[in-house]
């Protein structure tokens, strides 16, 4: 299960480009097929071009307070035009825990980060995805100031 939410996840955000989070569709359960094929799951460390690549989340609004700044870490899959690269968390922690009020995800010609957040740990309660074509985002303009509890990044490195 967890395989599949994350290939979901994948093509949600390689496939639907760089709309604002409110106007994507939901991702979870349904009847959506994935190549097998296409998944490595592989534990491979990303290239040059994606170290330090990755998500940086705020205390507060418009970037300010504290700084915690998350990179991929694995290849997720791999497709003829990009290559996926993922990190998962759990759980942000007690002192992160419905802290978070902004974030900002890294964004290039060769690079496009985004992130997965969810309302409960373990990708539980709901989620939305950001892309960082975004910009700064200030997640109180989505509903989401303080409620984070777990999220994924991706970053899709362009071939």
């Amino acid at each position: 299960m967890t395989l599949r939410r994350t290939a979901l996840l994948l093509l949600a955000a390689s496939a639907i480009g760089s709309a604002p989070a409110h106007s994507q569709p939901r991702i979870g359960p349904g009847n959506i097929r994935i190549d097998p094929d296409i998944l490595k799951g592989t534990h491979s460390r990303p290239l040059a071009v994606l170290r330090n690549k990755g998500c940086t989340f705020y205390e507060n609004a418009n970037g300010g307070g504290a700084s915690w700044k998350k990179q991929v870490e694995w290849l997720a899959a791999s497709y003829p035009s990009q290559d996926s690269y993922s990190q998962y968390v759990t759980t942000v922690g007690d002192w992160w825990d419905n802290r978070i009020s902004s974030l900002r995800c890294d964004d290039s010609s060769q690079v496009h980060c985004s992130v997965a957040v969810y309302r409960n740990t373990n990708r539980g309660g709901g989620d939305a995805i950001f892309w960082g074509s975004q910009g700064l985002i200030n997640l109180a303009d989505y509903g989401w100031d303080d409620t984070i509890s777990s999220f994924q990044v991706f970053c899709n490195r362009m071939k």
